[in-house]
């Protein structure tokens, strides 16, 4: 008895070794059948609202931006700024040798201070009958021709006195001090850099889909980590015969002055009205002759499906048909698998939106940055603007407002024309005189657009 049962024993004890030996190979086949599964990255088909996308390339240039160049010929005598500058409207920049018009000024002055006096004093002669109508007349022209030499003079020295036609960034200065300079030389170039202005051409099958207003995403070589937004705000009036392109302008801001005139951009213009599109990332598409397709993920197997592209932006692409939203597919490894094979997901996905790097917008509303210089912020806010002085002979320092402009009263003793201090704007004020009693009444000439003030100093 005891030996049956110890065969027994022996026989249950084969039994259970040889099961765990068979499922222990079952394991291992499984686990290595496993670690043979090819593994992919994978991401899901997204819904999103595009527009219509026309991609171009295209150059910057300033809104504003000129070569200053002198009107006159002259020895430079003064250089009211250094190179790379920021300056505002009107501020000085250079000065051309002017001694020789101030003196001349200081002539034309005194020559319509004494004219000034001449014209008042036949005015009141005239009321007397004392002078007749000609010599009233004479006077009158004579004042006339000297407040005219006054303001060519005044004219001759706005030339020299050569100013900033607009705010903005100076380059780098083609003279010196002591050059002497002739009528259209280049002196130094003036750029408006903020905002700026963006040219470019769309071929001419887009004329109906561009409008002004339509939105721009300009991409900068020299900042690949920023987009700047700007709108389309001029359009051309024809199409390039040669290129059967139409041309446009697009303006950008520019808050941190990273971009200059002159510089190569790729542009994308949004046109028409925003549509729901399934985007998923480019990589997830390939191309053979035989159409484009995806492989979809369903229950841990991957389906070729077929698929149609469509626009691209960014590193997404639209697909046009074969894909749901919420659809999975693989972005990468599918050199690995085939349709039907089973695919392990890797746990690292390279295109998960949380972990995708997102360039800096950069639009209208954008700040400049504390740290910037701030000079060149002066040039966005001219009232903290801190602007150079004038040369003291500027001739817009020299002139009145037409309010303090008035008559001279007539001189009790006799002027002394050099003690004769006389502010001048650019109108002659006349004085109708009554016309002597008993005769017709005559009118002296009517007044001119031009009037001159006089401070006289009486002798004693």
């Amino acid at each position: 008895m005891s030996k049956r049962l110890l065969a027994f024993l022996v026989v249950i004890i084969v039994v259970i070794v040889t099961i765990m030996g068979i499922f222990r190979g079952f394991r291992a086949k499984e686990q290595q059948a496993l670690s043979m599964m090819p593994t992919v990255e994978v991401a899901k088909a997204q819904k999103a609202m595009w527009q219509d996308q026309i991609n171009a390339t295209g150059t910057i240039s300033a809104l504003n931006g000129v070569m200053i160049k002198p009107e006159v010929s002259g020895r430079l005598t003064k250089i009211y700024f250094e190179s790379g500058d920021y300056v505002q409207q009107g501020q000085p920049l250079f000065q051309i040798y002017p001694d020789i018009l101030e003196a001349q000024l200081q002539s034309n002055e005194a020559a319509l201070a004494y004219a000034q006096v001449d014209y008042q004093r036949a005015v009141d002669l005239y009321a007397k009958r004392v002078v007749s109508q000609q010599q009233l007349d004479t006077q009158t022209n004579n004042l006339r021709n000297a407040q005219a030499a006054v303001d060519g003079t005044k004219a001759q020295l706005v030339q020299h006195n050569i100013i900033a036609p607009v705010s903005g960034r100076l380059g780098l200065k083609y003279v010196d001090v002591g050059d002497f300079v002739n009528v259209g030389d280049k002196m130094v170039n003036l750029q408006q850099i903020d905002p700026l202005r963006i040219e470019f051409s769309v071929p001419d099958r887009f004329i109906n889909e561009v409008k002004i207003g339509d939105k721009v995403n300009i991409m900068p070589s020299s900042t690949p980590d920023a987009i700047y937004v700007g709108n389309v705000y001029a359009l051309d009036s024809a199409v390039d015969i040669s290129s059967q392109s139409f041309s446009m302008w697009a303006q950008i801001p520019n808050p941190y002055h990273q971009l200059l005139p002159g510089a190569y951009v790729y542009i994308t213009l949004f046109a028409g009205k925003p549509k729901p599109v399934i985007t998923v990332p480019q990589t997830a598409v390939v191309y053979s002759p035989q159409g484009s397709y995806v492989f979809k993920i369903v229950d841990n197997k991957a389906a070729k499906t077929q698929v149609t592209p469509g626009e691209r932006y960014g590193d997404d692409i639209q697909v046009i048909d074969g894909l749901n939203a919420g659809d999975v597919v693989v972005t990468a490894g599918q050199v690995k698998i085939f349709d039907g094979s089973e695919v392990k997901i890797s746990p690292n996905q390279t295109y998960e939106n949380e972990n995708t790097p997102q360039p800096e917008m950069i639009t209208f509303d954008t700040k400049p940055r504390p740290e910037q210089d701030k000079a060149a912020a002066s040039v966005n806010n001219p009232e903290s603007a801190t602007v150079s002085a004038l040369p003291t002979t500027n001739p817009a320092d020299a002139s009145a407002t037409s309010s303090d402009a008035q008559t001279a009263p007539a001189p009790t003793s006799p002027v002394n024309p050099t003690n004769t201090n006389v502010s001048s704007s650019n109108s002659i004020q006349t004085t109708t005189a009554p016309a002597p009693s008993g005769t017709t009444s005559a009118t002296p000439p009517v007044s001119t657009n031009n009037q001159a003030t006089k401070k006289a100093k009486t002798g004693s």
